[in-house]
């Protein structure tokens, strides 16, 4: 079962009302949507030592029956998913893979590809699976990804320096 892009487009439109302000007071920046490909980019920077841009592709078709596509993009090269794109923390959150290990994660599911971290779970009903948490949402989302990059407990740079 797939999602008209018109809903998904309504649903993410919907979603990133309240991501304005709050990335606004954070230094984010937000691409256009990209209609036609059903995706947006934010870069956000770590306020910490390393002060790096991370540059987050949101692909959102057939959302939000399953999960958005949560991928980096290195700045300076335009490859998407590669390690070095990535943040580092000290726990699974970004995954080595490299991926967003969390259900809200298209990426982190071995359905999705065969690589990734996570044959166990289901992308269909993924807001109903217990580790989710609260990233049930875009805002939840953004904001943790930004809390993680934010955190001297948490970040450790970026992946693959």
């Amino acid at each position: 079962m797939s999602v008209d892009n018109s809903i998904s487009l309504q649903r993410i439109k919907k979603e990133l009302e309240p991501c304005f302000l709050y990335g606004s007071n954070c230094g984010w920046v937000f691409s256009d949507i990209d209609e036609s490909n059903q995706s947006f980019n934010v870069r956000m920077q770590s306020p910490l030592l390393d002060k790096d841009y991370y540059l987050l592709e949101v692909v959102f078709n057939d959302y939000p029956e399953i999960p958005l596509l949560l991928d980096f993009i290195d700045i300076r090269s335009g490859e998407r998913g590669k390690p070095y794109s990535y943040p580092k923390n000290n726990d699974s959150f970004f995954h080595p893979f490299p991926c967003i290990c969390n259900p809200c994660s298209r990426k982190s599911y071995k359905s999705f590809d065969e690589k990734a971290p996570h044959g166990d779970w289901q992308m269909i009903g993924w807001q109903n699976n217990t580790q989710v948490g609260t990233l049930t949402n875009l805002e939840s989302i953004l904001k943790t990804i930004y809390l993680r990059i934010c955190k001297p407990e948490t970040y450790e740079g970026r992946m693959g320096k």
